[in-house]
């Protein structure tokens, strides 16, 4: 938005209940109640620059992320982590200057002790790209370049994509589609070049739950965001919602902005302020159901209401997006979030994910013998930060034995998967593997499964060779009794 701003023979039924678990690891969706377990969403909201905040209002909303314009105000909000958002008004006239100022930009977070920086804002709208046409390829190298300096300079910093926001192209090229913008920015090599993706999903005039492929703009487009990110590639990274939100209808207040050149655009998506409450905490009660890959989301706005109309107009857009009114009261939007229920992380660092085919095999007994099983890939599905992991395989008597190509392994690396069931018996046979990370202040662990289902055989052979496994289990047998 603008702004200044041993299991053998088993059920079906216990199969298909282990099976879903799988499926939790690997990010399908959750219901509200389990996504406490994933604790993957922060809490944060945007605070207008120069403007002062009661130093308990954010703790007293539950929100444990802010985002600030002014590095002044970080040391007002001591509970909460920060992310800075610092402008790229177009490309540098010079760049080398530029870079100079991102190095003492760096090291300033660092030493105010900032978590995380924004490089620039909507770079797919002139009004947000110094007023020239917007170009992802452009940006693409000025955000490569800011994120080289952070990561020599202040490592630990999260390094956050300017948020992009959703709309469509006009043929004038002064506003790109942010699917589009996005898609150019990675074939420009922006894929290598930040921590996490940044993405503005505002609602619109709809609800959060609206399908994103029948309602373009939507809350639910950063779906499509994510599902871009994954098809080139970007797998790794999370999406943070760094503005998000719904405007409300100035005409609860009495006031006509239908027509004022500074909101008559968002006229068509106006709500009133116990929509506007509904939905906020709707839109982060569905990305922590539904989005594993989602970090902190960012509410706009807490405050802009509280500017001078001479600082911001009565009818500025920026304004009615707030949750509190011109006298700093609560609105519903502000009450409703105070009381949501809130599952921060435990830690924000790395956390381990995996992603998988279907691990699941069929053998003739009497013919069985080492199968591969497929492979999986260890991701990191949770915040910024070096991730190693072991890999050990669940092994025990009477089961075919599982062993991996790797015991150790970082984000990005493949793991195979054979098993030996020689000699086993039919039956349907789980098989586990567990992933674990190593060093990590919080322990995180996935649970890799994969199904064996080893057959009655059924071909001469087979039967043939099971029928002298069977005499010579037998024979072993007697022996032992002797």
């Amino acid at each position: 938005m603008n702004s200044r701003h041993p299991l053998t023979n088993i059920s079906l039924i216990v199969a298909l209940s282990i099976g879903l678990g799988v499926m939790l690891c690997l990010g399908s969706p959750l219901e509200p109640a389990e996504a406490a377990h994933q604790r993957h969403l922060g809490y944060g909201i945007n605070v207008g620059p120069h403007l002062k905040v009661p130093p308990t209002m954010l703790t007293e909303l539950g929100l444990d992320w802010v985002k600030l314009y002014d590095l002044n105000q970080v040391n007002e909000f001591p509970d909460q982590h920060i992310l800075y958002r610092t402008d790229v008004r177009g490309y540098p006239s010079n760049i080398s200057a530029w870079e100079e100022d991102m190095v003492k930009l760096a090291n300033r977070l660092e030493l105010l002790g900032v978590e995380a920086v924004e490089i620039g804002n909507e770079p797919n709208l002139t009004i947000e790209w110094g007023n020239q046409l917007p170009n992802a390829r452009q940006y693409a190298d000025a955000l490569c370049r800011g994120y080289r300096i952070f990561k020599k300079t202040a490592p630990n910093i999260t390094v956050v994509s300017a948020g992009l926001a959703p709309t469509d192209t006009r043929a004038d090229g002064t506003v790109i589609n942010d699917l589009e913008f996005a898609q150019q920015m990675i074939n420009a090599g922006a894929g290598r070049c930040f921590d996490v993706w940044g993405y503005h999903p505002y609602g619109f005039n709809q609800p959060p739950e609206a399908d994103p492929y029948k309602h373009e703009y939507s809350f639910r487009r950063t779906e499509r965001m994510a599902q871009l990110l994954e098809k080139n590639g970007i797998r790794n990274q999370q999406v943070w919602i760094t503005e998000f939100g719904w405007v409300r209808d100035p005409a609860e207040e009495g006031l006509d902005c239908r027509n004022d050149h500074m909101f008559r655009d968002f006229q068509w998506m106006v709500v009133s302020k116990e929509t506007q409450a509904s939905y906020i905490v709707r839109a982060y009660q569905y990305a922590e159901a539904n989005w594993p890959w989602a970090g902190p989301m960012f509410l706009w706005n807490l405050n802009w209401q509280l500017y001078s109309s001479g600082y911001e107009p009565t009818c500025s857009h920026l304004r009615w997006f707030s949750i509190l009114t011109t006298t700093g009261a609560p609105l519903p939007a502000y009450t409703a979030l105070a009381r949501m229920k809130k599952y921060p992380p435990l830690d924000y660092g790395p956390t381990v994910g995996v992603t998988a085919a279907e691990l699941s095999r069929t053998v003739e007994a009497g013919c069985a013998g080492v199968t591969d099983m497929g492979s999986f890939t260890i991701t990191n599905s949770g915040y910024p930060g070096s991730l190693h992991v072991e890999i050990k395989p669940a092994n025990g008597p009477g089961l075919p034995t599982v062993w991996t190509s790797t015991y150790s392994a970082t984000p990005g690396t493949t793991v195979d998967i054979l098993v030996d069931a020689k000699g086993i018996p039919p039956g349907l046979y789980m098989l586990a593997i567990n992933v674990r990370s190593v060093g990590t202040p919080n322990l995180s662990s996935v649970l890799v499964q994969g199904w064996l289902m080893i057959q009655n055989p059924t071909s001469p052979e087979c039967i043939s060779r099971y029928n002298q496994q069977m005499e010579r289990d037998e024979g072993q047998g007697q022996r032992h009794e002797g």
